[in-house]
């Protein structure tokens, strides 16, 4: 390990390459001061080429091979995680924070264990868009989901894998149903991802002439319904309307062989997906 030790003020300095394995100052990526506090090291780390505090995390001693109390990460000098080590391992609660200062995630450790999570989701507006709980111990599970205008959609309990599913219409609460599997499977496409790729590259070739007609260029982002029964619905585009490439590419995923559904809970469900499909401008 690269150290500098100061003795009289009793710090160090630490380098640190992109994997944040130590290395040479002058190969440095990030770098480290080392202090006494509290009978630990203080680690601080900062970017070589700003200067911007990353991380501070505490040790138990200047070798750094054993992590003890705080921790911290910053992303743009803005609080991103924090918790706590006991002996090398998480324990007590970690948060993490996102871009807006909003906290998504609150998780509880047990020496290293995770016991309890919970999550929430924002909205751009700031407004929730979900809360889950999950709670390891007693396989309680709660979720909770909002619309972007602060009403409550509808919620899920679970106690192991049997639940019970309460539905709301425009905050007002209107039935419950009751699932017995927590299981949420996406929607795919028959050989996966890569022939679903396939099949829009093929299909956009048979058209080609047509398109390049037009002369327009760049990416239509599509937005479609794989409905229950896994046929593909309410298609429409979101990006480039009214252009030739925007009439291909609904054509194309209009005219897609049937998916395999969504499920959620152990049933089928419909699924919004968006898809871009993109023409380059021959060279």
């Amino acid at each position: 390990m690269s150290i500098a030790a100061h003795s009289q003020a009793k710090r160090y300095l630490y380098y640190f390459d992109k994997d944040f394995i130590s290395t040479e100052k002058s190969k440095a990526v990030f770098y480290g001061t080392g202090e006494f506090e509290a009978g630990l090291v203080k680690l601080s780390v900062y970017n070589n080429a700003d200067k911007q505090l990353l991380m501070v995390e505490h040790f138990t001693d200047s070798t750094l091979q054993t992590s003890e109390g705080l921790f911290q990460s910053y992303a743009a000098n803005m609080l991103e995680v924090e918790g706590n080590y006991a002996k090398g391992k998480e324990d007590g609660l970690w948060q993490k924070w996102d871009s807006s200062g909003h906290i998504i995630d609150s998780s509880f450790y047990n020496a290293g264990m995770l016991a309890r999570y919970i999550h929430r989701g924002y909205y751009k507006s700031g407004f929730p868009d979900s809360i889950i709980i999950n709670d390891m111990k007693t396989g309680e599970l709660a979720k909770t989901y909002y619309n972007d205008s602060n009403i409550i959609a509808n919620q899920v309990f679970f106690t192991g894998e049997k639940g019970l599913v309460k539905y709301y219409a425009k905050g007002v609460f209107t039935g419950t149903d009751s699932v017995y599997s927590r299981e949420e499977i996406e929607a795919s496409f028959p050989g996966g991802t890569a022939a679903w790729t396939r099949y829009i590259v093929s299909s956009l070739q048979k058209y080609a002439d047509e398109v390049y007609k037009d002369n327009v260029f760049g990416t239509c982002i599509v937005k479609f319904i794989i409905n229950k029964e896994g046929k593909v619905s309410e298609v429409e585009a979101n990006t480039m309307k009214n252009t030739k490439l925007a009439e291909v590419a609904l054509r194309i995923i209009k005219n897609s062989p049937k998916w395999k559904p969504a499920s959620q809970y152990g049933r089928n469900v419909n699924a919004y997906r968006l898809q871009p499909v993109t023409l380059m401008q021959p060279n």
